[in-house]
């Protein structure tokens, strides 16, 4: 969450700090006359920002609406996109040529035999000093990326859980920052 927003919602802005989340920072900075970027607003800011969010409420509830709008389709285009892998392995199902009907079964066997083969080997054998960064690169690639989908292909993964994930990412992105 951005530091700005932080004396919004402390201050029961919740409307408002849900449009600036929308269209930005500067916009309610320009709107305002407000510098967001202050250590501390004054009561005065904390009114007039208040004031603001009450003249325009109907807007910010319509804004917040388009983007629930839009989070929805695509959680849609995320649904489809998942059905559509599933619906290429019900076909496949249906081949008659053996290797088509389990090539997604081997392949997933193959990535698999190879990543506890890596994890086997970085795990008991000796790795390089020099190679250690690279070794642990591909260690989080093989069981972040492919283990992890192989694993939601079969098994499935809740949206929620995704989700969750994301926001992680986004936040070990900035704190790398």
């Amino acid at each position: 969450m951005a530091p700005f927003l932080v004396p919004l919602i402390a201050s029961g802005m919740d409307i408002l700090a849900k449009a600036v989340t929308s269209k930005g920072k500067d916009w309610l900075e320009e709107k305002t006359g407000i510098d967001l970027e202050k250590a501390s607003l004054s009561e005065a800011d904390l009114m007039k920002l208040k004031q603001f969010e009450m003249e325009h409420e109907e807007e910010f509830q319509k804004i917040s609406l388009d983007s629930r709008k839009l989070d929805a389709e695509l959680e849609k285009a995320y649904l489809a996109d998942v059905n559509s892998a599933r619906n290429m392995q019900v076909e496949a199902l249906k081949q008659n040529d053996l290797f088509s009907k389990r090539f997604l079964y081997y392949f997933a066997i193959a990535w698999s035999a190879i990543t506890a083969t890596y994890i086997f080997g970085i795990t008991f054998l000796t790795v390089p000093e020099t190679s250690v960064r690279f070794a642990d690169t591909i260690l989080g690639v093989l069981m972040g990326t492919i283990i992890a989908q192989i694993v939601n292909f079969f098994f499935g993964s809740s949206k929620s859980s995704q989700d969750k994930n994301q926001v992680i990412a986004e936040i070990s992105a900035r704190s790398d920052k």
